[in-house]
């Protein structure tokens, strides 16, 4: 505000107009005793006052950095060399002009009124200097208060950014422990089933190879599922899923045999592409449990193609007919929904067509 105000009324503006008004006091004091005087030789008897007011300005100043004997110093030498070119100035210079300001060429006379008029304007010089110091010091006070008023509600403000971003880092590992505690708890059964198949696996190895491989293969889905929940990154290899996946794949044809109830078809190359683990097995598992499988005209599409930092995953199924469709389709799919979230916030796109006789499931995962 300051600055603004000092733009719109410039110093020197100010200065001028205090001159003005002070040299028509002058000059109407001067006129009640003196009616033939001019206005111009009131200017020329001010202006080496107006020059002592300005010098001693100055000298103030650099009393003010280079300390009180430098000041005092100062003061003297600038009397002396004031009271010199006054002198000439008012006896030599303005009568060449055709000015004569005094009668008397009295030097006594000349250094009582220069003495005077030196202190006397000194003092409106010291007095000025006082109040524009003392103008200058309250508006840098209040400058650096408002200064430390803003920087304190800049700390304020970061702090409580700071806490924000803390408290939803909190609550999102929060959510990611309940995620998982809620994941894990679905895993009690199949940590159940685990360890009972490899007791059934050291069993059946008497009787019958197949059925023996078999067993391991469901042993080694239950360990999957159990291991999944130990990622701390929520994250595991695409070929791990991949693998998995193919051994779901091929303990279902135990059911069907080799009727082409399911098309299955990869395509990419592994390139360190990773997802939530369970993310297709939990899709494929439900296209098993509510789909119609027995019709080989519309077997179950299943396909993923790796791209550079890109998975896309589609799953296609043919609707059971009167399928009472269960709450846990959807619990699946959320809880699937939620692990992305906190593993691929932004990143991933999830899409699903629930028609008439169709069930169509789309995912893509950006790395």
């Amino acid at each position: 505000m300051v600055q603004e105000k000092n733009k719109k009324t410039p110093v020197w503006l100010v200065h001028i107009c205090a001159w003005v008004v002070y040299s028509s006091f002058i000059y109407i004091a001067n006129r009640l005793s003196k009616p033939n005087i001019t206005v111009i030789e009131v200017a020329f008897f001010l202006l080496p006052f107006c020059t002592t007011f300005y010098v001693s300005l100055y000298s103030l100043g650099l009393y003010k950095k280079r300390g009180v004997l430098w000041g005092i110093l100062t003061f003297i030498i600038v009397f002396i060399v004031m009271s010199a070119l006054g002198y000439c100035y008012i006896y030599l210079l303005l009568p060449l002009a055709g000015m004569k300001l005094y009668t008397s060429n009295n030097y006594r006379l000349f250094l009582e009124s220069a003495i005077l008029g030196y202190v006397q304007y000194s003092a409106y010089a010291m007095l000025y200097f006082y109040v524009r110091e003392t103008v200058r010091t309250e508006q840098k006070l209040r400058w650096l208060q408002e200064e430390k008023l803003q920087l304190e509600k800049q700390k304020m403000q970061r702090e409580l950014e700071n806490a924000i971003l803390k408290q939803q880092e909190l609550k999102s590992q929060q959510d990611k422990l309940q995620y998982e505690y809620a994941f894990l708890r679905s895993q009690i059964n199949p940590h159940f089933l685990h360890n009972t198949l490899n007791v059934l696996f050291s069993q059946a190895l008497e009787f019958s190879q197949e059925l023996a491989d078999n067993i391991l293969k469901l042993s080694g889905m239950m360990r999957y599922s159990l291991e999944s929940v130990e990622f701390e990154s929520g994250k595991v290899p695409i070929e791990k899923e991949l693998e998995h996946l193919q051994t779901l794949l091929d303990i279902h044809n135990l059911r069907f045999g080799d009727t082409k109830i399911i098309e299955y078809s990869t395509e990419g190359e592994v390139q360190g592409q990773i997802l939530p683990p369970l993310s297709i097995i939990t899709i494929v598992e439900n296209a098993f449990k509510y789909g119609d499988l027995k019709d080989p005209s519309n077997p179950l599409l299943i396909k993923v193609r790796l791209l550079p930092q890109e998975i896309y995953f589609y799953c296609r199924n043919k609707k059971r007919k009167n399928n009472i469709q269960l709450s846990s389709l959807n619990i699946g799919i959320t809880n699937l929904s939620k692990r992305l979230d906190v593993a691929f916030k932004d990143m991933y796109e999830m899409k699903a067509t629930n028609e008439d006789d169709f069930y169509t499931f789309e995912l893509t995962i950006k790395n």
